[in-house]
């Protein structure tokens, strides 16, 4: 089993957590203030932290979606994130390529959908490797 990790500085990460997590809960403290008329007895702010709320849960919802390991055995890769894991046959992956227009992203396209990575997993070019030895029919473009 090859197992590879995203890299990331311990004080960078606290600083991401605090970022993802501060969003909702902004909007949470938020709407709760405006119920209470903090903001105004009309209690109109109530929307505008609905849409800070929406925004934060998407924006957090869409950075924890990243894989922070990759786990290839026996012909199956395993794409682990805080919020789902894809486990996906090397034979289905289509192609590994890198985002045009985003520097140090990577989309891992396969049959039932497509991977999205950042680009600081120790020993990527390993796996990009082992994928193409695996699956000779796989597109490898920009890693």
């Amino acid at each position: 089993m090859k197992v590879y990790r995203l890299y990331i500085a311990r004080p960078l990460l606290i600083v991401y957590l605090l970022f993802i997590l501060s969003w909702p809960l902004i909007g949470v403290v938020g709407i709760a203030a405006a119920v209470f008329g903090l903001f105004g007895p009309d209690r109109s702010a109530v929307w505008l932290f609905v849409i800070v709320l929406g925004i934060g849960l998407f924006s957090s919802y869409t950075w924890l979606r990243f894989p922070f390991e990759i786990r290839v055995n026996d012909g199956m890769v395993e794409f682990r994130s805080v919020v789902r894991k894809t486990v996906v046959p090397v034979a289905e992956i289509r192609s590994v390529r890198a985002k045009r227009y985003t520097l140090g992203f990577v989309d891992v396209r396969h049959g039932r959908g497509t991977v999205h990575l950042i680009n600081q997993m120790d020993g990527f070019h390993d796996f990009v490797y082992t994928v193409k030895s695996l699956n000779p029919a796989a597109k490898i473009e920009g890693c």
